[in-house]
């Protein structure tokens, strides 16, 4: 409710003392009607006084379009895929993403990727499920063919 004070809904963290959540409450009956109006980007400038880093985790771009108004308050948006489980075309769509410039700032992360069971490619790998590369045809055989 726009008579609530955005402060007194955060709840601190068990994980770090630095840091705190706002969760989401209820889905209102317009999400989207809501994401749209002003109410967002004045909690978001609200917030940047108080913390350095706000991070939204909103729902997969390609199901709903509040992410793609939540992308306007944002910095940065970070594509979150899960090597083996995210399908192909979750892939390619950051593809069409990025050449229609729907988001001026766009990154990827593949998590979860098992190095003992992929292909050879152009790349380095350390560590425990963490990988590497560049292109089209990097080994692991996500993004456009």
């Amino acid at each position: 409710p726009e008579h609530t004070n955005l402060f007194d809904m955060i709840q601190h963290s068990d994980v770090s003392p630095n840091l705190d959540i706002l969760p989401g409450g209820p889905i209102p009956p317009n999400p989207t009607e809501l994401m749209a109006r002003t109410v967002l980007e004045d909690a978001i400038e609200k917030l940047k006084e108080r913390y350095d880093y706000i991070i939204l985790d909103t729902a997969p771009i390609a199901i709903v379009t509040d992410t793609a108004i939540a992308s306007r308050v944002a910095d940065m948006c970070v594509y979150v895929c899960r090597a083996d489980v995210t399908p192909k075309l979750g892939y390619q769509y950051i593809n069409v993403l990025r050449d229609q410039k729907k988001f001026d700032k766009l990154a990827t992360v593949i998590n979860s990727i098992d190095l003992s069971s992929r292909k050879a490619g152009y790349g380095y790998g350390y560590g425990h499920k963490y990988g590497y590369g560049y292109g089209h045809k990097y080994g692991y055989g996500y993004g456009m063919e």
